[in-house]
């Protein structure tokens, strides 16, 4: 009748992917599903557990005690992209860094996710790199008529952040690219705005349960992983 995702981050936990089949709706399903998910992740230590919430499905979301942290922007655009001399392929040597990288910025462990991209979708995974190693990275994955960005995380110590969405979009070719920016991050927003990326109305709501806001939330996290995984 449904389905319900729950990711553990440690201290933290993701709700992502409820999905109630249309006949079983209006039946308490979803919420069934909902409670279910997030206490297998307070029974795994969770003490915030946050999801991406569409708009219709705010109301339930908010009747079990989620609340509205911000809009999680989904922009949508094409970009023509270019090469960059310090944006490169990723490979498997550079998943310490990465995942480092990513632990401290993100504030959870996504080893599995992005080794999990890296090998489904090695076309779409990118490192930014000077020369003491790798100071950020973006990861993609490839759907019939559209590539989704993400996660894109990028250390302070970056040049130009936009590089490696340039050299992602460059293999992307003329397909049109969705990415999902917080809006609390305006420096990621305003840059994909720059460049003629348009925010779609019905973008979810950032909602948590719990008193930490913090998951994903860093200035270096210019853009989500998904709306399953956060």
């Amino acid at each position: 009748m449904g389905i319900c995702i729950a990711t553990c981050y440690s201290h933290s936990g993701f709700i992502g992917e409820l999905i109630v089949r249309p006949e079983a709706r209006s039946r308490g399903v979803g919420a069934a599903l909902l409670n279910q998910g997030v206490q297998s992740l307070k029974d795994r230590g969770g003490e915030s557990v946050y999801l991406d919430g569409v708009v219709k499905a705010v109301g339930l979301y908010e009747h079990n005690g989620f609340v509205k942290v911000c809009r999680s922007w989904r922009f949508l655009g094409r970009l023509p992209g270019k090469r960059c001399s310090d944006a490169r392929r990723m490979n498997i040597n550079d998943l310490d860094q990465v995942l480092s990288l990513d632990r401290s910025s993100f504030g959870g462990d996504r080893n599995f996710f992005i080794r999990r991209c890296l090998e489904l979708f090695p076309n779409f995974c990118y490192v930014q790199v000077n020369n003491t190693g790798v100071i950020g990275f973006i990861l993609g994955r490839e759907h019939a008529d559209r590539i989704y960005a993400g996660p894109w995380v990028v250390h302070n110590d970056a040049y130009d952040p936009l590089n490696l969405l340039n050299a992602f979009a460059l293999e992307a070719g003329n397909r049109p690219i969705k990415i999902g920016i917080l809006d609390t991050n305006t420096r990621s927003c305003d840059l994909v705005r720059s460049l003629g990326f348009v925010e779609q109305s019905d973008s979810p709501w950032r909602m948590v349960l719990g008193r930490s806001r913090n998951l994903g939330a860093s200035p270096c996290c210019y853009a989500i992983g998904s709306a399953a995984k956060g």
